[in-house]
């Protein structure tokens, strides 16, 4: 049996996002918004769209790409929990070519993104994988796939679905980001709700754009794979953390278990948004419009939670994530059956007829 606490834990370097304060080992990269040419460092360009600030080290094809992205994902923000208010400055997001360049910032360890409500913007860095990107096949070649040849592709794949999705986690950090501007207030949102809707944008895949459309959308609702094989084995393990614990956890017992917590948190919003027929699909977003004006987390709970029995809750809860399957890809497609070979029909006797129910030739 594997230790819970050793559960797939590099998992939670993901998309495991701390609103903090970086601290920057120095360099000409200011924090926060850029108004003015002379502010934009050397290899650095400027992106604006309506509500956004891009700025990129990683090139303005790629500012342009995240900046779309990110309105739509506003958009999604907005129509799933309307403000109460209008206006809003336009938020800074800064695009690092490279993990080195981006911890050289003084990015939290074992961060892929985050947001700095003290910095006012959000960090990212170029992961080289970008959900906008059609999945390329291997080339056909015409013959058959060598066992070995096999086995090399579905690790390929295993590798790059455990990868880091650069507008994943723009998304998930871009959740807490706007929370911060929809709240207008330092409420300490519950983490299971804060990194769960994070995880839950994360997976927010971009949609083609149908003929006539103006704007492009993205599909949600979609499995996490990698968060939801981790809480499934957790689950065999009897290792995931009771509801109304869960519920109730501050931030520090939430990082103390990032692993289980951040699966968890993830696979408890899609269930309350998308399970159970949607009997329980207005406790978030009555959630979080009670949080803006109420900062006593329990009563809140109590309140979005009432009339519901938590019990009953885990159990149908546990009993949707058996439920759900994760891509083949999430373990390389092992559990794929092989192509069966195709048969061979045996050469009739020399000088005779082909036997036909096991009758002799003559």
């Amino acid at each position: 049996m594997i230790p819970p606490q050793h559960l797939l834990a590099g998992l939670c370097s993901l998309v495991l996002s701390v609103s903090v304060v970086a601290q920057r080992k120095g360099g000409p990269i200011r924090p926060g918004p850029w108004q003015t040419a002379s502010k934009v460092p050397q290899g650095w360009v400027v992106h604006n769209t309506k509500n956004y600030h891009v700025q990129s080290e990683a090139g303005i094809e790629k500012a342009k790409r995240l900046g779309e992205h990110m309105e739509i994902m506003n958009a999604v923000y907005r129509r799933m929990f309307p403000p109460d208010k209008g206006g809003a400055k336009a938020q800074t997001i800064k695009l690092f070519k490279d993990e080195d360049s981006y911890q050289a910032y003084g990015a939290p360890a074992g961060a892929a993104a985050y947001y700095s409500s003290g910095d006012r913007e959000m960090v990212c860095y170029d992961t080289g994988k970008w959900m906008d990107e059609a999945k390329t096949d291997a080339p056909v070649t015409g013959r058959k796939e060598t066992p070995l040849e096999r086995i090399q592709r579905r690790m390929k794949n295993m590798a790059d679905a455990w990868k880091m999705d650069l507008l994943g986690c723009a998304a998930h950090e871009g959740w807490h980001q706007y929370f911060h501007w929809y709240v207008g207030s330092p409420v300490s949102l519950p983490s299971w709700i804060n990194e769960g809707m994070g995880d839950y944008f994360y997976t927010a895949a971009p949609k083609d754009r149908d003929k006539g459309a103006k704007k492009a959308q993205v599909s949600l609702g979609n499995i996490f794979d990698g968060r939801l094989t981790i809480l499934q084995e957790a689950k065999r393990q009897s290792a995931m953390e009771p509801i109304e614990k869960f519920l109730h956890m501050d931030q520090t017992a939430y990082y103390s278990n990032p692993s289980i917590c951040y699966a968890q948190g993830w696979a408890l919003c899609q269930f309350l948004l998308h399970g159970a027929d949607g009997k329980y699909s207005k406790i978030v977003p009555t959630y979080l419009r009670l949080v803006r004006d109420d900062t006593n987390t329990d009563v809140v709970t109590q309140r979005a939670f009432k009339g519901i029995d938590l019990a009953t809750l885990e159990t149908e809860f546990k009993a949707w994530l058996d439920e759900q399957k994760a891509s083949p890809d999430m373990t390389g497609g092992l559990d794929e059956p092989e192509e069966p070979e195709t048969p061979v029909e045996p050469a009739p006797p020399a000088g005779g007829d082909k036997p036909t129910n096991g009758a002799r030739a003559k």
